[in-house]
């Protein structure tokens, strides 16, 4: 039995990637502060990879782990270990918004609460199995102007905190599906303007925002690589660029970090 964590570092705001190979098939579960994520298994069921989410807010410190194993005949074991999570280091910006993305009238207050109660059900609905296909590629090319977890300030009233990177391009570029999956929002959003969301599997999304417009309709299946919209400048945006983002179980990560990741 053999047990292995892999991360770009192992800090706030990233993915770690756990793996386990046995000599016997068996299914596995992993326990990590309080969730509770699934394993990928081949077809033998003897080499087996989840992911975590290190969330921009955890405490920094040493956090208890666990793999639970069910063998074939139905016995049960838990492996415990440790996992160390160091502070990571994020900026602040400030940023001038049209004055409706800080003040929204009362219409697009009730706008807004229904995409939230939508977006609610997408992340919350459940695929099973793995539908990503290998490791994650860049969605395009292009300069990083936002980075993740970045403390931004809109019209010096109105704090967040950046849930992705922003890669500006020039409007109408081609954004690619970072990894295969099925598309399950195709839509515009007020804050976030025309908006992709793919669901990989296993609670993982990969979501692209601000695009001129989306190239694909929901409920499709897409390909690692696949075109799925262009960029652009829609929604709460100063300017054409890709916002790109990643979230596991409930918690962004830095998408950058998924690169980092053999997924095999």
């Amino acid at each position: 039995m053999r047990i292995a964590s892999e991360c770009r570092r192992p800090c706030q705001g990233e993915m770690v990637k756990v793996s386990l190979e046995s000599s016997a098939p068996l299914s596995a579960a992993l326990s990590f502060d309080g969730k509770q994520y699934p394993f990928v298994s081949d077809r033998d069921r003897l080499r087996h990879f989840a992911l975590i989410a290190l969330g921009v807010d955890m405490r920094p410190g040493t956090y208890d782990a666990a793999v639970h194993l069910t063998s074939s005949r139905g016995t049960s074991k838990d492996i415990p270990f440790k996992l160390a999570v160091s502070r990571g280091t994020f900026p602040s910006k400030r940023i001038r918004v049209a004055r409706r993305f800080t003040s929204p009238s009362p219409e697009n207050m009730r706008r807004i609460h229904r995409e939230q109660e939508l977006l609610g059900r997408i992340y919350g609905a459940s695929v099973p199995g793995w539908l990503g296909d290998g490791g994650f590629v860049m969605p395009l090319e292009g300069r990083v102007t936002g980075v993740f977890g970045e403390r931004r300030v809109f019209n010096d009233n109105v704090v967040s905190r950046h849930r992705g990177i922003d890669i500006s391009s020039s409007r109408g570029t081609p954004v690619r599906a970072s990894n295969a999956g099925k598309v399950v929002l195709a839509r515009d959003l007020y804050f976030s303007g025309n908006t992709v969301i793919i669901n990989h599997g296993i609670g993982l999304f990969s979501i692209y925002c601000h695009l001129s417009k989306a190239g694909i309709r929901e409920g499709i299946v897409v390909d690692k690589g696949e075109i799925i919209g262009y960029t652009g400048s829609t929604g709460r945006s100063t300017g054409p660029h890709l916002h790109w983002g990643m979230r596991l179980a409930d918690v962004y990560t830095d998408p950058r970090s998924m690169m980092h990741l053999s997924l095999d």
